[in-house]
């Protein structure tokens, strides 16, 4: 009796389970269409912000949703911003990894590899370790070559990858039927940009015309085309993170549309480019803001350092050439970026220094080359070991000039522990805690000599 009961029982247990185990239905499929915005916050940190929406056909109930965005797309930072106005649910999202970065396509072809410091020379890659050029193995000649830090990778165009838009797929559970409106935010990596700068001198040197502009770099493998654009200046803290870089010909584009103004965000400054332009894959450049009159200090600076004991040797010592900026009167702050001098009326290029990022209204300097016609010479007249660890010695810099006009030379010494200035031939300023600045005056076509003595005390 009890087994007769016992098996509708276990019967009607199994049929249960049966119906339990049934697989679900699939979610219904659709696609992410027209794009109705892009707005874009690019840093200058090799990172942007996308933030876009799509208009989407979703039946009612569960659906995957494909929408297409940059191969560089940070897919752990997508998330749907408007899922309550569009009675969606957002249950996640799949996206595709690629298994050895974008650099791993180039084992077995030739690149051509350009150094930061210049040059560049032809090579095939060998392996890859990493998502930058210094993880990779390379052949030149010969020779196998581990790393190229900071170096540029470029690549034919017969064995360019074709840039592929990558795609995601996005999970949502859908309220109703019918059209909506989805907008979704991402980072994006392998796409910054930099400013650069023209200062253009001048014939006495006094003032000079300085004009910007914004150089974006888009290494994401694909294009953009931004209903807004802002750039972001300033230094951001951001996790490590792998971030392969495609080897690309940068093409140059000059776009017009400027930059209405700069405004705070938060501790940085963001730049709105006034008419956004297309961001195709490669180098786009835009209007920084209008030339501007800005007045310029030139100055020589010789820079020694103290040398530790008796010293019999002279030492042949750089004239290096300086301008200090007034940039009072513009009205804007200035990204950090690359500032280049030219003289003879824009036709000669007198050198470049980087700036950093400078509020409004704050001057800045920059070093450009070694000036021709003065030379300098330094020597140790005397030394002295006054006790176990405080020393005096006497040191003398020549400078010698060739110029056709009178010049000052700000001779800059440095030295450890504590220090006295014991005495010198012209009158010295203490910079630091441990610089010394002289002014010394060179007549056209003359040496100008300074002598001076120090007593330095180390250690305890």
């Amino acid at each position: 009796m009890r087994r007769r009961l016992a098996f509708p029982c276990a019967l009607a247990f199994c049929l249960a389970g049966l119906a339990l185990a049934r697989p679900a239905a699939a979610p219904n499929e659709a696609e992410a269409g027209e794009l109705t915005r892009q707005e874009i916050v690019l840093t200058n940190q090799n990172l942007a912000v996308v933030s876009e929406s799509r208009r989407a056909d979703l039946p009612a109930g569960k659906v995957s949703l494909d929408w297409v965005a940059a191969p560089s797309a940070r897919t752990e930072t997508w998330s749907l911003t408007n899922a309550r106005e569009a009675a969606v649910r957002w249950l996640g999202l799949s996206a595709p990894l690629a298994a050895g970065g974008a650099l791993a396509e180039l084992v077995g072809k030739r690149v051509r590899v350009e150094r930061p410091g210049g040059g560049e020379t032809s090579a095939e890659v060998v392996a890859v370790f990493g998502a930058t050029p210094d993880q990779v193995l390379f052949r030149e000649g010969d020779d196998l070559v581990y790393g190229e830090p900071g170096a540029r990778l470029i690549v034919p165009a017969p064995s360019a990858a074709a840039a592929r838009p990558g795609r995601v797929r996005l999970r949502l559970s859908s309220e109703r039927s019918g059209t909506r409106v989805l907008a979704c935010r991402y980072l994006v990596s392998d796409i910054d940009w930099q400013s650069d700068y023209a200062l253009t001198l001048d014939a006495a040197e006094k003032s000079a015309r300085l004009e910007g502009w914004f150089t974006i770099d888009n290494r994401s493998g694909a294009a953009f085309e931004p209903t807004r654009l802002r750039l972001l200046a300033g230094v951001l803290r951001t996790a490590p993170q792998p971030s392969p870089k495609a080897a690309f010909r940068a093409e140059a584009l000059s776009v017009s549309g400027g930059v209405e103004a700069s405004a705070p965000a938060s501790e940085s400054r963001i730049y709105e480019i006034s008419t956004p332009a297309r961001l195709a894959e490669g180098r786009t450049t835009l209007p920084l803001a209008d030339s501007a009159a800005v007045a310029v200090e030139k100055s020589y600076v010789i820079r020694g350092s103290y040398w530790f004991g008796e010293n019999a040797e002279s030492q042949t010592l750089p004239v290096a050439v300086f301008y200090r900026v007034g940039t009072k009167a513009l009205a804007t702050a200035l990204p950090a970026g690359v500032v280049r001098v030219y003289t003879d009326g824009g036709a000669v290029f007198g050198g470049e220094d980087r700036v950093g990022h400078t509020p409004e209204r704050t001057d800045w300097e920059i070093e450009t080359s070694e000036a021709f016609d003065l030379t300098a010479r330094r020597r140790q007249t005397s030394f002295t070991q006054v006790g176990p660890r405080e020393t005096e010695s006497a040191w003398e810099v020549t400078v010698v000039s060739r110029k056709k006009e009178n010049v000052t030379v700000l001779v800059r010494d440095s030295f450890p522990g504590d220090w006295t200035l014991v005495e010198s031939s012209v009158p010295a300023t203490r910079k630091s805690a441990r610089a010394v600045e002289f002014s010394v005056p060179v007549s056209a076509g003359a040496e100008a000599r300074l002598t001076y003595r120090v007593r330095v005390r180390t250690g305890r």
